[in-house]
């Protein structure tokens, strides 16, 4: 008999450093704290994921914010409280570029935060989010 292979859904997320600060969205829904960015949709799985990061950050920050995606990348796993789907987080160093935020319905409010700020900030349970901020911040 075959093991289970467990069935993930990718989020591509942009860790966006500006100076000494990274930026955070709070989700509308729960109130938890996260990186930009989003799901790889279905008939973008051909789709470079660079092009799915540039258009979750449209989405999300508005047409006329800019930052330079980087090389370095950092994952881990996200179970969603909802519905206990697994989520493959991969989560690209970026830096600011430009431009003013203007967020989409699906996040209340951001912040330039430190790893000092984000120590006292909730995440979604379930998740490593702190640890992947922190192995992101050293590439910073």
């Amino acid at each position: 008999m075959g093991r289970a292979i467990q069935k993930f859904e990718v989020s591509l997320k942009a860790f966006i450093m500006r100076e000494s600060q990274v930026l955070l969205l709070q989700e509308s829904d729960t109130g938890f704290w996260e990186l930009p960015g989003g799901r790889i949709d279905v008939g973008e799985e051909r789709v470079p994921q660079m092009d799915i990061l540039a258009r979750e950050i449209r989405e999300e920050l508005g047409a006329d914010f800019k930052c330079d995606v980087g090389p370095e990348a950092v994952t881990w796993v996200r179970e969603r409280p909802a519905d206990q789907a697994y989520l493959f987080l991969v989560a690209r160093v970026c830096r600011f570029v430009a431009g003013p935020i203007e967020l989409s319905d699906e996040h209340a409010a951001f912040k330039w935060t430190t790893p000092k700020d984000w120590a006292a900030l909730p995440f979604p349970p379930l998740s490593d989010y702190q640890g992947g901020l922190e192995r992101l911040w050293a590439f910073g």
